[in-house]
């Protein structure tokens, strides 16, 4: 009875998985790999934290705290990151990094007046660092600084000339303010560094549709968006939207 249980099991499992698209293949393998990414930054964060034990001084115990905030803010997990980083400038504060990571912390949160303070102090310590800048700019954004804001991208462009979000952004702030030649240059120039950067497609269709009211160069766009992003949990809306403009 029981190698009759087995057999069984195994044709299941081993029918399952003939029956899975090629997608379903793909996600599968991108979620094993991801448990295998993750896995791995555990045990680079626990070296590091093992380390730390036995730092001697506040220079070292602030530059390890550092180098596991860099790892937690690439892994997504904003409260240890911000913990992390706090503890960092608590130990050296005049490190642009650690007041950075801080920075782009609160953002996460909401607490974007300290967002600001923070970024404007990593700036302060490393003046021609884009990422600070973006961040500033992103925060600007969220309290409605909108000037302030593009400024601060504009900064961050200057010191990054590929940073292709902050060129969108910019492209989405000029569309806000009804500055819509720039929006179009900042935007356009997103799909000329990188012809799969899908969001700026998106961003240009709704210029061109709610804005400058050019029915076909939207429907192109949106079009391209969709081309790129084909699982967008939008999809049914932006198909609403090129729709109601003819498409």
């Amino acid at each position: 009875m029981k190698k009759t249980i087995s057999i069984i099991s195994i044709f299941i499992i081993s029918l399952v998985f003939i029956n899975c698209s090629k997608k379903d293949q793909g996600k599968l393998a991108a979620e094993q790999f991801k448990l295998s990414e993750n896995a791995s930054v555990n045990s680079e964060i626990n070296k590091l934290k093992d380390t730390l034990k036995t730092a001697g001084t506040d220079v070292e115990k602030a530059e390890i705290n550092t180098k596991i905030a860099v790892i937690l803010d690439e892994k997504g997990d904003i409260n240890s990151l911000m913990k992390t980083a706090a503890e960092a400038v608590k130990y050296q504060p005049n490190q642009y990094m650690s007041r950075y990571l801080l920075g782009k912390s609160y953002i996460a949160v909401g607490r974007y007046n300290d967002a600001v303070d923070e970024l404007n102090i990593s700036i302060g310590l490393k003046g021609d660092f884009a990422p600070a800048y973006f961040e500033l700019g992103n925060a600007q954004y969220k309290k409605f600084s909108y000037p302030a804001a593009k400024e601060s991208y504009k900064k961050a462009i200057a010191y990054d000339k590929k940073m292709i979000d902050a060129y969108n952004n910019l492209g989405v702030l000029s569309t806000l303010t009804n500055d819509l030649k720039s929006a179009e240059t900042y935007l356009k120039t997103c799909n000329s560094l990188n012809p799969d950067f899908a969001v700026a497609y998106k961003n240009l269709g709704i210029l061109y549709d709610t804005k400058m009211k050019k029915g076909p160069e939207a429907i192109e766009n949106y079009n391209k968006y969709l081309t790129l992003r084909p699982d967008c949990p939008e999809r049914s809306l932006v198909k609403l939207w090129i729709s109601a403009i003819g498409g």
